[in-house]
């Protein structure tokens, strides 16, 4: 009997501690399994059954998103395109929705010193997710990003806000991004 209600109060204590992290640090507890993955260029990144995703070394920024069967021909072509070339300490954002709810959320971002954190908010919550970045292999300073809601089991949400910080903490982009109907 001790030790069933040691270990129920063990249990207890473990989810108020866990739930308090999420109050008090929505970051790192909504963050978990968000390593950098690192590829070689032309590498397929699965996203989902839908969606692969591939760094390029030509051009700025220059990435892919596409479904894994015209992956190879949008490669090809992305070796021409400039890349998304953006600012400085800054992120972009792209979005794929169906009957008013995003599917995929995805984009670039360039900071000068090391990989962000980036948090996805869906609209009318008070904390987010992370997003999943991924960097090409011996380049610095800029990688790309993912968030899929079905992961996370989020549904019918048409409004998010992608938040980028750096190594300290500091919030350094936010966009908000809608399917806008």
């Amino acid at each position: 009997m001790t030790v069933q209600s040691t270990l129920r109060r063990t249990l207890l204590t473990g989810a108020a501690t866990a739930a308090a992290l999420v109050v008090l640090l929505p970051q790192t507890a909504q963050a978990g399994g968000m390593d950098v993955i690192e590829v070689q260029p032309y590498e397929r990144v699965e996203i989902n059954d839908q969606w692969v995703m591939g760094l390029l070394p030509e051009g700025n920024q220059n990435y892919v998103v596409s479904s894994p069967a015209s992956f190879d021909a949008h490669i090809e072509a992305a070796k021409n395109y400039p890349g998304s070339d953006i600012r400085p300490d800054s992120i972009s954002a792209g979005v794929y929705g169906e009957d008013g709810e995003i599917l995929l959320l995805e984009g670039s971002w360039r900071l000068a010193d090391g990989v962000p954190f980036i948090q996805v908010t869906p609209e009318g919550q008070d904390w987010g997710y992370g997003a999943q970045p991924v960097v090409l292999e011996n380049e610095e300073g800029w990688g790309t990003y993912y968030f899929d809601p079905a992961a996370w089991q989020i549904e019918g949400v048409d409004t998010y806000t992608i938040t980028a910080s750096d190594a300290d903490g500091e919030v350094f982009d936010e966009i908000e991004v809608s399917l806008g109907f």
